[in-house]
C-alpha cells in the first residue's frame, strides 16, 4: 500500500456564464493555442517473411511465427507514444484536398450519451451536436474547459486533452445556416434547432496501423480481413487503454476498429510499455481530481493521433545549407500535414463529469466515478504480477502529481503538512487509493459471493434431476 490563450474563456468564466444566464444566451469563441509534443520518426516496414537457409522455405507454422513477430514490432513503434507514422491513405490525401479546396465535408464519425459528432474534412475539428437535453451538452463544454485549463496551467503533458474551441448556443440558429454541410450531415440524427460544442478532433490511427491492427487481432479468414479494410468505419480507429482488464481474446465473426479494445495482455505481447501508460493515467487523474476538483466520471483513454504540425523543423544549419528563399513546408504546401500522424495518449468524453469537493466527501464520489472507469484504471487486486507492476506505477504517480498540486493550491496548508500539524488534506490522495482498494475487493467479494450461489443451484438443480431420472 502506498503512503504519501488570451481570447479563450477559461472554465471559471464558463461557470460565471452559466451561473448569469442560460447557455441560449451566449455564444462564445476560441481559438486553438499550444504545440503538439515533440515526436520521433517511425516508418512502416513492409519487407516479407525470409525464406529458410540453402533456399528452403519454411514450414507454415514458422512463417505464421515470423509474421506475427513482425506485427509484434511494427505495432510497438507505432502504438509507442510520441511515435510519428508516415501514412499515404486515399483519407489523408482527402484532408489535404479538402484544405485546399477549402471544402465543408462533414461525416459522422461517433455518438455519445449528449450529442452525435461530426468531422470535417481538411481540418483537426470535430463538431458534437446535441441531441436532446442542451445543459448536458454545455456541462460536456464547462468540465472539458475545467479539465483543460488544469492540465495547462500544472503544465502536464504526459496526456494530451483535446482543445476546446467554442460553444454555439441552441437559439443561434445562424451557426447551421453558415454550416450548411454540418446541418446537411446531422439532420438524420439530430432535431433543430440544436446546440453544437467544437473541439479539437483526435485523428484515427493512420492506415499502416490499422492494417497491421487488422493483421493481428481479426479472424485469419482472408475475407473477414478484406472485409475489415473495406469497411469505412474503420478508418475511424482510436485504440482503447484497457489496463484494468487483464484478458482480452480474438473479437469472432465481429471486427470493428472504431473504439478498438486493447487489453493489457495484448499490450503486454505487443511489448508496450505499460508501466508508463499506467504512469500518465496516475497523472491524468490526479489532475482531474485535485486541480480541476472533478470526479473524472466516464472518462476514456486512448490512443489516438494528431498531424505534425508545420513548418517541418529544418535546423538553422540545414537552412543556411539552402539556396535563398527555398520552399520549406510539407510536401502537400498545406498547413497541416495529415501525411505524417505523431501516436498520442488522450482523455476524452467529459460529459458526465462532476464537481467534487476538497474532502472525505469528495473522495468518496471520486471512488464511486472510477469504479465506471474501471476497464482503463489498473485494478490493486491483480492477478499477475505485471498488473500488480502497473497498479504500483499507477499509484506512485497519482500520489506524486497530487502533493504538487496541493502544494501550489494552498501553500498554508503544504506548510502545515510539512510540520506535520495538519495532515487532512494532503491525506485525501491517499484516502481516494485506499477507497479503490476496498471497493475493488467488495465487488470481488460480491461476484465470488454470487458464483458460490450459481454452483448451489445448479448444484441442487442436478441432485433434483438425478432422483427423478430413471435407473
Amino acid at each position: 500500500m502506498f503512503r504519501r490563450n488570451p481570447t479563450k474563456p477559461t472554465a471559471d468564466e464558463i461557470q460565471e456564464l452559466f451561473e448569469s444566464s442560460p447557455p441560449d444566451a451566449g455564444f462564445l469563441n476560441a481559438s486553438p493555442s499550444s504545440p503538439p509534443s515533440p515526436a520521433r520518426q517511425v516508418q512502416f516496414s513492409s519487407e516479407p517473411v525470409k525464406s529458410g537457409e540453402n533456399g528452403i522455405l519454411r514450414s507454415q507454422s514458422t512463417s505464421n511465427i515470423d509474421t506475427d513477430a513482425r506485427l509484434n514490432r511494427e505495432l510497438k513503434r507505432m502504438l509507442s507514444i510520441h511515435s510519428v507514422v508516415s501514412t499515404a491513405s486515399t483519407a489523408a490525401r482527402a484532408h489535404d484536398e479538402a484544405q485546399s479546396r477549402g471544402a465543408q465535408t462533414y461525416k459522422k464519425i461517433g455518438a455519445g450519451a449528449c450529442g452525435a459528432i461530426f468531422a470535417q474534412d481538411g481540418k483537426s475539428v470535430v463538431v458534437k451536436v446535441a441531441k436532446g437535453n442542451e445543459l448536458e451538452l454545455w456541462n460536456d463544454y464547462l468540465m472539458h474547459a475545467k479539465i483543460a485549463d488544469a492540465f495547462r496551467e500544472f503544465d502536464i503533458a504526459s496526456i494530451r486533452v483535446p482543445k476546446y474551441y467554442y460553444y454555439s448556443p441552441r437559439m443561434n440558429e445562424s451557426f447551421f445556416d453558415q454550416n450548411p454541410g454540418l446541418k446537411a450531415a446531422a439532420a438524420p440524427f439530430c432535431n433543430f434547432p440544436t446546440a453544437a460544442l467544437l473541439t479539437e478532433r483526435i485523428l484515427p490511427l493512420p492506415k499502416n496501423t490499422r492494417g497491421c491492427l487488422i493483421d493481428k487481432f481479426c479472424d485469419p479468414n482472408p475475407s473477414m480481413r478484406a472485409s475489415a479494410r473495406a469497411d469505412p468505419a474503420n478508418h475511424d480507429c482510436l485504440v482503447r487503454v484497457y489496463l484494468g482488464l487483464p484478458r482480452g481474446w480474438g473479437t469472432g465473426r465481429f471486427f470493428s476498429l472504431r473504439n478498438f479494445k486493447l487489453h493489457l495482455n495484448q499490450m503486454v505481447e505487443l511489448d508496450l510499455n505499460v508501466h508508463d501508460f499506467a504512469r500518465r493515467m496516475g497523472d491524468a487523474m490526479a489532475i482531474m481530481h485535485w486541480a480541476a476538483e472533478t470526479d473524472a466520471r466516464d472518462v476514456e483513454f486512448a490512443l489516438g493521433s494528431a498531424s505534425t504540425a508545420v513548418p517541418l523543423s529544418a535546423t538553422s544549419r540545414e537552412i543556411e545549407r539552402m539556396a535563398p528563399c527555398t520552399y520549406t513546408g510539407p510536401e502537400s504546401r498545406v498547413t497541416e500535414d495529415f501525411f505524417h500522424r505523431a501516436t498520442e495518449l488522450w482523455v476524452l468524453d467529459f460529459n458526465q463529469v462532476k464537481h467534487i469537493t476538497m474532502d472525505e466527501e469528495g473522495v468518496a464520489a471520486a471512488v464511486n466515478a472510477a469504479m465506471i472507469n474501471d476497464p482503463y484504471i489498473p485494478k490493486p487486486n491483480a492477478d499477475t504480477e505485471v498488473g500488480q507492476e502497473i497498479w504500483e506505477a499507477f499509484c506512485a504517480a497519482y500520489l506524486r502529481t497530487a502533493e504538487k498540486i496541493l502544494q501550489k493550491k494552498d501553500p498554508e496548508s503544504a506548510l502545515a503538512y510539512m510540520m506535520g500539524l495538519d495532515t487532512y488534506l494532503f491525506d485525501l490522495p491517499q484516502k481516494f487509493l485506499d477507497g479503490l482498494i476496498e471497493a475493488h475487493k467488495a465487488k470481488s467479494s460480491s461476484q465470488g459471493s454470487q458464483t458460490s450461489m450459481d454452483c448451489n443451484v445448479s448444484g441442487s438443480q442436478g441432485s433434483r434431476a438425478s432422483t427423478t431420472s430413471p435407473t
